[in-house]
């Protein structure tokens, strides 16, 4: 009698579910921005949707400064993270939150822009 082989996946692993990637929101976003949204599910682990810690020195260890602020702030645009509290001084982290508002993306009621002057300091 044969085992059965159990699929067994080792180590950390995120996955994007198909309504993310067929959504409009989705298309059109360059490969570093769908990267940058991956390191962000990484993060997620069951518990903090709306407490991802995230560095500026992090984010530039994937990619160039210029590349990960424009990729951070079209995720933002498009409605896959939120800032829940900006990062300040002595490389605190910014803590982020994935966001659902994607799913109104190119709606009349879609919450187009967030004013990050009005989110709090750490």
């Amino acid at each position: 009698m044969k085992k059965k082989k159990k699929n067994k996946i080792d180590g950390k692993y995120s996955y994007i579910e198909h309504n993310i990637i067929n959504s409009e929101a989705w298309k059109g976003l360059n490969i570093h921005t769908k990267w940058l949204y991956f390191e962000f599910k990484l993060r997620f682990k069951g518990d903090n949707k709306h407490n991802i810690s995230f560095t500026h020195w992090e984010g530039i260890k994937i990619m160039t400064n210029r590349t990960f602020i424009k990729s951070k702030n079209k995720l933002i645009e498009r409605g896959f993270i939120d800032i829940i509290k900006r990062g300040g001084f002595y490389h605190e982290a910014t803590i982020y939150g994935l966001s659902e508002r994607w799913r109104k993306y190119g709606m009349k009621d879609f919450v187009e822009h967030v004013d990050i002057k009005n989110i709090e300091h750490l």
